[in-house]
């Protein structure tokens, strides 16, 4: 009986530290799991992330409209190519701004050979309107996804820059800072082009296989990035975000970024002889303004100015898209019936959503 009293004891003793350690180990995921989002969407939040999206109201409310999106990488193939093409929204908002899917259905009205990532930080989309349905049964080239940024950023040199809240706290341009980052490493690790929301594309690009444009004579814009994947200057680019990042300064992790690479790499502060070149620099080329922005931020109005519709040709005949600086231009409405290079470009180049977007909508 002494002998089985004392096994009892000691089976209990045992059962009792593996609970204490249980418990202990449950106290401890308690603190360090993302908590769940109380919205209706039930997502469960990262740290990062639940500052991010505080002041999105999909992630407050919720909605009974929201559909769950594929990742890009649990559930979709993803191809290490040229032959991708991304685009990025990187707010948390599940819904899209019209110009935004006038911007991916562009990209890939012009590349049916390319696939279109459309990626959404949000991993929800409300497609009240019916565009995303209509998108994707036009085209079978586009993808929208969501994605795991800790994985895009993860071996890269941003990996720590992401990991802080360098890039998240004491800065108005948050989303902006996430949207540089993202963008550099995504054309990095995967290859292909890099195009922000407001350029509408105009032209194939598959003569451009190493290319960035510049935005004015001593000034390169990263609004398109275009190279294979593990490109030099992609690499330097992430190099110097994660060096010489301002959070205080709208552009200095953007434009500013691959023009100090650029000059490094050129030996120069004005890159139109090598525009004029065609060789470029590191093997990446350096585009004439006309190419990517023919009209310069400076005369962003000019977009919605009414003007004739024949001259769009020759105005754009050298040019593969046309940068609307959504910034400055957001916020100012066009009439659907008018004939702005806007809507000009809208109803050519993205006539499925330029035709849903009108209408629900008198403008575009």
């Amino acid at each position: 009986m002494t002998n089985r009293t004392g096994i009892k004891l000691l089976a209990i003793i045992i059962l009792g530290i593996c609970l204490i350690i249980s418990l202990w180990t449950i106290s401890l995921d308690y603190r360090t799991t993302p908590e769940v989002d109380p919205s209706k969407t039930g997502e469960i939040l990262v740290p990062w992330k639940k500052q991010y999206c505080a002041d999105d109201s999909a992630y407050s409310t919720g909605s009974d409209t929201l559909q769950h999106i594929p990742s890009m990488q649990r559930e979709m193939t993803r191809k290490v190519s040229s032959e991708n093409i991304f685009l990025i929204e990187s707010t948390c908002s599940p819904h899209p701004l019209y110009r935004s899917w006038c911007s991916v259905e562009s990209w890939a009205a012009q590349h049916p050979e390319k696939t279109v990532w459309f990626i959404l930080v949000s991993p929800f989309i409300d497609d009240a309107t019916g565009v995303r349905k209509s998108l994707l049964n036009q085209y079978s080239n586009i993808r929208i996804v969501t994605s795991n940024l800790e994985e895009i950023f993860s071996e890269t040199p941003l990996w720590e820059l992401f990991n802080s809240d360098k890039w998240l706290r004491g800065t108005s341009w948050a989303k902006i800072n996430l949207s540089d980052m993202l963008r550099v490493a995504l054309v990095w690790k995967w290859g292909g082009i890099y195009a922000d929301t407001d350029s509408i594309c105009i032209r194939n690009t598959s003569n451009l296989t190493e290319a960035v444009g510049m935005a004015a004579n001593t000034r390169i814009s990263n609004a398109i990035l275009i190279g294979p994947p593990r490109h030099k200057v992609f690499w330097m680019l992430m190099k110097d975000i994660q060096k010489n990042f301002r959070g205080d300064i709208w552009g200095e992790n953007g434009p500013q970024a691959i023009t100090r690479v650029m000059n490094e790499l050129c030996k120069t502060n004005n890159f139109i002889e090598i525009a004029k070149s065609g060789k470029g620099c590191a093997n990446m080329r350096v585009l004439p303004i006309e190419s990517f922005y023919p009209i310069p931020y400076q005369h962003h109005m000019k977009y919605t100015e009414d003007r004739k519709e024949t001259e769009f040709a020759k105005l754009f005949n050298s040019s593969y898209t046309l940068h609307f600086w959504n910034k400055l231009t957001v916020n100012t409405p066009v009439s659907a019936k008018g004939n702005s290079i806007l809507n000009t470009a809208a109803k050519t180049f993205c006539p499925v959503t330029y035709n849903i977007a009108t209408l629900h909508s008198n403008f575009f």
